[in-house]
């Protein structure tokens, strides 16, 4: 077991049990979805997605934790369209994290994600 599998594996506990004690929250939809999604837990983790995003459709962070799952999952377009609704919303500090986030490396050679970074620029 390598240290990303280690940190998704507590990731995942941690957002069951916080889900468990807050289910109208969805912070541990989303984390969970995104260690889900590193875990390559496919269907699970696209549940959780749906499940965050219906909590709390309008939340920029539910929004970019979405996006971060779908481009661990490959679903390039899904978490691109997320990020183009999310970027007109955040301040440059969220911005600058996006440039950096590795949960976002996968959709880095997209079309789409260079015009992002243009409306970042």
């Amino acid at each position: 077991q390598d240290e990303r599998e280690r940190y998704a594996r507590l990731g995942l506990k941690r957002a069951e049990d916080a889900l468990r004690l807050h289910p109208e929250s969805s912070d541990p939809a989303q984390m969970g979805a995104i260690a889900l999604a590193a875990l390559g837990e496919r269907d699970r983790a696209k549940e959780w997605i749906a499940r965050a995003l219906a909590i709390d459709p309008d939340d920029n962070n539910t929004r970019y934790n979405a996006a971060c799952a779908y481009s661990l999952l490959g679903e390039f377009d899904r978490a691109i369209a997320l990020l183009e609704t999310w970027i007109q919303q955040v301040g440059s500090d969220a911005k600058q994290w996006f440039k950096n986030d590795a949960d976002l490396d996968p959709i880095r050679e997209h079309p789409r994600y260079a015009t992002l970074l243009k409306l970042i620029d």
